[in-house]
């Protein structure tokens, strides 16, 4: 007979329990002051928060470094045209000033020197080397200041309003304002618009053809740097000898530079033609810029009358520093008052 006790195990032959971990003791619920002590937060929070002013005094610095070099630039043409400009005006103001009737002769001789140039066929057209060619493809003028030009005393003795300025050329729409001197050596076209030695005088009349010549790509000046952005249609300007000439734009071309074909005088038409280097930086080709003669104010306005883009430019870069400004002002402010807000609460909890 089976016994239906359970089996006796020597105790060296038990098997043994898996080991078990001590029970922890269970301490109790956190002191409250541990609960709402916020000492650690707090240095967290001011040891980010003078990162985020480290860095973002950086970025700042970074920003403005990146501003001034982009505007150096941009402000050094500024300042050449502002001059320019003025200069432009102040030789005006001196024609204003002469004795009658010492402008009147200058107008007379040079629409006499026209038309014996119209009538010569025009055999010399511009310099011996060509004003915009350099080795370098960049924007800058050849020859030194010894051209034929210089060497014409006629020439140069004509429609002299002073130190060598003929006039004004204006182009409001493109913000184009630059006295207008003999010839287009390297000299001149660093001071301001050239006249192409071999072509009308900038007078106006029949069976005419002025070509006023002008750099692009200058760091120190802009020139004719905006003239590829004028249209057919626009107006622009000459002021000579107290005169002001107006023209509109009829036929815009780009020419290789040893084309003179379209510089010619053309009989019974008062045209006047801007030149300068194409495409810019590459200066292969030259951009033509021609308009026949209207009368003024209808249809061509006053010069003072046609938008200038340079007050439109002005009032967007002030209309975007204001806003600037202003969201810097009140991101300053809303930072201020979020610090306050923080030191605040935790002086007071710390009170607590």
């Amino acid at each position: 007979m089976v016994s239906s006790s359970a089996p006796v195990f020597p105790s060296s032959a038990r098997p043994s329990r898996p080991d078990r971990p001590a029970r922890r003791r269970y301490a109790g619920p956190p002191a409250f002051e541990r609960v709402i002590d916020t000492t650690d937060l707090m240095r967290r929070i001011h040891r980010l928060r003078h990162r985020l002013i480290a860095l973002r005094s950086v970025s700042v610095t970074l920003c403005v470094v990146a501003v001034c070099v982009v505007c150096y630039p941009l402000a050094m043409q500024l300042r050449s045209d502002i001059a320019l400009a003025a200069l432009s005006q102040q030789v005006s103001e001196n024609v204003a000033g002469w004795p009658y009737p010492q402008a009147e002769e200058a107008l007379a001789a040079a629409r006499a020197y026209n038309e014996r140039l119209a009538q010569s066929g025009q055999p010399v057209l511009g310099e011996v080397a060509d004003p915009f060619s350099t080795t370098s493809g960049a924007s800058g003028a050849s020859g030194a200041d010894d051209t034929i030009s210089s060497r014409d005393e006629e020439y140069q003795s004509l429609l002299d309003a002073g130190d060598g300025v003929m006039g004004t050329v204006r182009v409001p729409s493109v913000s184009i304002e630059l006295p207008i001197y003999h010839g287009t050596s390297e000299a001149v076209l660093a001071q301001g618009a050239g006249h192409l030695y071999g072509t009308s005088l900038p007078v106006g009349g029949e069976s005419s053809h002025s070509v006023i010549t002008g750099h692009r790509g200058l760091v120190s000046a802009l020139m004719f740097t905006r003239l590829d952005e004028v249209h057919e249609g626009d107006f622009f300007y000459v002021e000579v000898m107290g005169e002001t000439l107006g023209y509109r734009v009829d036929r815009i071309s780009v020419i290789l530079p040893d084309d003179v074909s379209q510089l010619k005088v053309e009989q019974g038409i008062d045209r006047m033609t801007l030149m300068t280097c194409t495409p810019y930086g590459v200066n292969t080709h030259r951009l033509l810029i021609s308009g026949t003669r209207v009368t003024i104010p209808d249809p061509a306005p006053e010069p003072s009358n046609v938008p200038d883009a340079r007050e439109t430019i002005l009032r967007v870069a002030l209309g975007v520093l204001g806003v600037g400004w202003l969201l810097v002002w009140t991101g300053q402010m809303v930072f201020s008052r979020g610090s306050s807000y923080s030191g605040l609460t935790g002086a007071a909890r710390h009170r607590a």
